[in-house]
């Protein structure tokens, strides 16, 4: 790397600090006045509230990078041509816009950095944040206790939907326990209900229900078959059954793509896309540090020539936000279904690397 390339590296990276840190405290801020009340409502002891604003930053920071490398890219050729060093570089045959080739390879190390942090740190701290929420500041019980879960639970598989009351999966059994066995056109075939459901190891047992099976062509159920008790060979476990969903931003990148592959498999083909449109979101954010650099750069020079920088700042924090708003609005239209997964999560970054092409042809 030559001199100049490492100058302009070290004043992209000095900006990108200076804007990271001004960036997530004004988003810091935010989210703490937003919740202060429900902290006070709640009486919630000072070292949670600590804890969660805490466990609150990692998302932040990761939520400001691609503002802050726009911002960066900006001011560090603002910062140049103020000090009529983009004058000297072009006296000495050096073009403006070659100067953000090394800050593009920065660009591809917040991408990676973002991608980690997708994957081995958000999943956790947010998960975290979320129980000391409930259950610290809330006062709530936890959501999965000591084995159990009550309520309506539902599982799906390819040809089996399982719905019961009550599960306790230290104790491999099931409550008041329904099982629907689906025809491929998904019309009920028979239907299973117990009162009581215990797994073996290998196989269930059942207590106190009954079988119908019906006839999809006549449209009508043979006479119940009730049993005291009876075995049957299924394959899922109570641990499958009563496993908690997890939210998409609970989640890794490669977990958030198992979990989409898992439910189109079992014919849940919309909470499927839900997933696969927030794995595919995950890359396009963390790729967008690459298009924010290039978008900087000419921005910056444009800028320059009418308005100076205070009118570059105001533009970066204009575009900034209007990726995040446009991301966010294309994800709630891909999971919805209006939009395909890819082209919901990669809309933003399509309009946005369009805008950095065109500003810097204007730049030469």
């Amino acid at each position: 790397m030559s001199l100049l390339s490492r100058y302009v590296c070290r004043v992209f990276a000095q900006y990108f600090g200076l804007g990271l840190s001004v960036c997530a405290a004004l988003l810091f801020l935010i989210e703490l006045f937003d919740r202060i009340d429900n902290f006070i409502d709640y009486r919630a002891y000072w070292v949670d509230v600590v804890y969660y604003l805490l466990l609150r930053l990692p998302d932040i920071l990761y939520l400001m990078v691609p503002v802050a490398c726009l911002l960066a890219s900006v001011l560090t050729f603002s910062t140049l041509n103020k000090h009529n060093e983009i004058v000297a570089m072009r006296a000495a045959g050096v073009a403006p816009l070659r100067l953000a080739m090394p800050l593009f390879g920065l660009g591809v190390v917040a991408c990676c950095l973002l991608l980690a942090v997708q994957e081995y740190v958000l999943p956790y701290t947010i998960r975290a944040e979320r129980e000391i929420w409930r259950t610290r500041i809330q006062g709530k019980a936890e959501a999965h206790s000591a084995g159990y879960k009550t309520g309506n639970i539902w599982y799906r598989t390819s040809n089996r939907i399982w719905q019961a009351r009550r599960s306790d999966v230290l104790e491999n059994r099931l409550s008041w326990v329904t099982i629907y066995k689906m025809t491929p056109e998904g019309k009920i075939r028979q239907r299973i209900d117990a009162q009581e459901a215990y797994w073996d190891g290998e196989k269930w047992r059942l207590h106190q229900g009954l079988v119908r099976t019906f006839s999809v062509s006549a449209h009508f159920a043979t006479a119940p078959d009730y049993f005291t008790e009876r075995w049957f060979d299924f394959p899922e476990r109570p641990a499958e059954i009563s496993a908690l969903p997890k939210r998409p931003e609970h989640m890794g990148l490669r977990e958030s793509l198992a979990y989409a592959k898992q439910s189109q498999r079992q014919g849940l083909y919309q909470h499927g896309r839900r997933y696969l449109v927030a794995f595919h979101g995950k890359l396009a954010f963390a790729a967008v540090c690459i298009i924010m650099v290039g978008f900087g750069a000419p921005m910056a020079l444009t800028s320059n020539r009418s308005g100076g920088t205070a009118r570059a700042i105001a533009l970066t924090l204009i575009c900034g936000f209007s990726y995040w708003i446009l991301h966010s609005l294309a994800m709630a239209l891909g999971q919805s279904g209006y939009l395909p997964p890819i082209f919901a999560a990669w809309m933003g970054n399509v309009c946005f690397g369009t805008g950095s092409l065109y500003l810097t042809v204007q730049a030469r």
